[in-house]
């Protein structure tokens, strides 16, 4: 089922001033390893199943259906309403797709092409900008979606848990990268092939925030950009 919230002014120091917006835990995929419900050691470690977001609003987004709100205050979007409202925002507006979880897919393990398209048909003329932790190394079909997202504006920036995976990722070549790096790490590093990895502004400018910052928003960035490890994943030995 698709249905999505929507915050239309986040008021989240990080990402600042921007819509933002929330899908349900069914569309991140089981290859990810910080996912609820993995069989792995770092399953539940994902920083969107703790506090807030994750006790309130993902869980009530997951028990909702469209056209109804949570606690009587907080609409829930079918895909309609979602694109109604990217489409309203001006021309070059950047906005995130998904604090919280994933790319449309019908099985979590394929992306789902065309839910995918009509989110970047929404986008056109806008910046969004979004992560995903679909395999796109051994997965042609992700990769052949995630790289069309890309072409057409729709920023979709592909998600390691590592250095060595960044580079893989980036091998890849269909997508920006994003890594996890240890909480301490704040300053700028290479990867194990000599790729630039430049930690996120927003991390160690207080002057900075997504809404100023838009590295994320690059389709086309080479640069890799290392988020510092938040939530219960601060403590996890990364390599």
């Amino acid at each position: 089922m698709e249905k999505f919230i929507v915050t239309k002014k986040s008021g989240n120091r990080i990402t600042g001033p921007i819509m933002v917006t929330t899908s349900p835990r069914s569309t991140c995929p089981i290859a990810c390893p910080f996912r609820k419900g993995g069989d792995g050691p770092e399953a539940s470690l994902c920083y969107a199943e703790h506090g807030h977001l994750g006790h309130y609003i993902w869980t009530g987004l997951d028990r909702a259906s469209p056209g109804t709100s949570i606690s009587g205050r907080i609409p829930v979007y079918d895909f309609a309403g979602l694109a109604r409202l990217v489409r309203a925002l001006p021309p070059g507006t950047v906005w995130r797709h998904n604090q919280a979880g994933d790319l449309p897919t019908r099985d979590q393990r394929s992306i789902d092409l065309q839910a995918l398209k009509r989110l970047i048909a929404a986008n056109r003329g806008r910046r969004g900008y979004t992560y995903t932790h679909y395999d796109v190394v051994d997965h042609s079909h992700n990769q052949a979606c995630v790289r069309e997202a890309n072409a057409q504006g729709f920023a979709v920036n592909l998600s390691a848990d590592t250095l060595d995976e960044a580079d893989a990722l980036a091998d890849a070549n269909c997508g920006p990268v994003t890594v996890v790096v240890p909480a301490d790490q704040m300053t700028n590093t290479t990867t194990p092939a000599g790729r630039k990895v430049v930690i996120c502004p927003a991390r160690v400018r207080d002057d900075v925030n997504c809404a100023t910052c838009r590295l994320c928003a690059i389709p086309d960035r080479r640069a890799i950009i290392a988020f510092p490890a938040l939530g219960p994943a601060r403590t996890r030995k990364l390599h």
